[in-house]
């Protein structure tokens, strides 16, 4: 059992309705931003650079994470291979750990939290617009200069 094992829950089980309207409640400026949201995702919208930014959780997983997502409506369309030329520069910027990155993404971060303890969506909900806050103002520096 590793030590993220939070014992076996479907992801069917999340409130997941209860956790965006925290969300929501906490960080109402996301409202605006809002482009497209899901039961598992949260979309805030980067329209000068043709791209969003994905807040989502996996509570199977025992994970929330924060990656630069797909929305054909804003052109946000293959995110990962237009930003692989300025990933090191975000990277760079972002300074994640090694295990607050997954590979399948492309420039994402993740953080291991019990989803279910409804404790935790406090501070899931502020992780999440903090780390949006952080790959927002990354991206920007990098390719403000590109456009």
């Amino acid at each position: 059992m590793s030590e993220f094992d939070f014992g076996a829950r479907s992801a069917k089980e999340f409130r997941h309705r209860n956790f965006w309207t925290l969300f929501e409640d906490r960080h109402p400026a996301e409202r605006s931003r809002r482009v497209r949201h899901g039961p598992w995702f949260w979309q805030r919208g980067l329209p000068d650079f043709n791209l969003v930014i994905t807040m989502y959780v996996a509570p199977e997983q025992s994970v929330v994470g924060v990656f630069f997502g797909r929305n054909e409506r804003l052109g946000a369309v293959d995110a990962k291979r237009r930003l692989q030329p300025f990933r090191a520069a975000i990277e760079s910027r972002l300074k994640l750990k090694p295990e607050q990155s997954g590979q399948d993404f492309g420039v994402n971060a993740i953080w291991r939290v019990n989803c279910f303890a409804d404790d935790n969506w406090p501070a899931m909900a502020d992780w999440l617009v903090t780390e949006a806050g952080r790959f927002e103002q990354a991206v920007t520096e990098v390719l403000a200069s590109e456009i």
